[in-house]
């Protein structure tokens, strides 16, 4: 009897553990739903407003605000860090930021990036954001040179990867060294096969006929453009 006695305890106490246990799972669950939903409305957001062509204040506001309140739950998610660092870029492009405030908000846009990238090491549209930052700043320097390897390494045929490779690789060229200029040379090659357009585009912007004229493209926009300097 002394035994059943001394079971009975045990049983009630591994019961009250596991409800313990039970709770705290629900209440762990329910957090991280609560940051995810955050997240998605801030996504949403500011898709929508890419989709529409307009980034306005207002929605940047409130997408930075849901997004707040997904980052003070877990401040170290590389999701919610990549969507914070493009947002800064994005109010960075309004017409009403400029000067100091501007360079701050990407200096704040890359630190984002980089503690993305630390959680997340291969992802390489995590080096194309970080590239574009440092692009918009003006810096080409050694982290330059590291995202721009880093991005074409890991996603040769990511589109948005290719694309803000070529963007970048053509607007400081001249500031690159033959190694980087060899990159750029190769996401046009895959760029051209992907995304014609968006390549043509940007080599008629910048005026570089020799990143575009000399592949067989089979686009007669293109080689009428390249006629012209042929």
């Amino acid at each position: 009897m002394n035994q059943h006695l001394n079971k009975a305890p045990s049983a009630k106490v591994g019961a009250v553990l596991l409800l313990i246990l039970s709770l705290a799972v629900v209440l762990w669950a329910s957090d991280r739903m609560a940051a995810a939903w955050q997240f998605f409305a801030a996504e949403s957001i500011t898709q929508n407003m890419h989709k529409a062509g307009a980034v306005t204040d207002p929605g940047l506001d409130e997408a930075y605000m849901r997004l707040q309140k997904a980052l003070a739950r877990y401040p170290s998610n590389p999701d919610d860090l990549s969507l914070s660092g493009h947002l800064k870029e994005l109010r960075a492009g309004q017409p009403a930021v400029v000067g100091r405030e501007q360079r701050e908000l990407l200096a704040s846009a890359a630190g984002d990036y980089r503690q993305a990238l630390q959680q997340r090491p291969r992802w390489p549209y995590g080096w194309a954001s970080l590239l574009s930052s440092k692009d918009k700043l003006g810096q080409v320097d050694e982290e330059f040179v590291m995202a721009i390897h880093k991005a074409t390494e890991l996603g040769p045929w990511e589109p948005a990867v290719q694309i803000q490779v070529l963007r970048t690789g053509m607007r400081h060229w001249d500031e690159l060294k033959r190694s980087e200029r060899a990159l750029v040379r190769s996401q046009m090659t895959g760029a051209l096969s992907t995304q014609p357009r968006e390549a043509f585009e940007l080599a008629r912007f910048y005026l570089r006929p020799d990143l575009i004229c000399n592949a067989e493209t089979g686009q007669p926009e293109i080689e009428r453009w390249c006629g012209y300097f042929l």
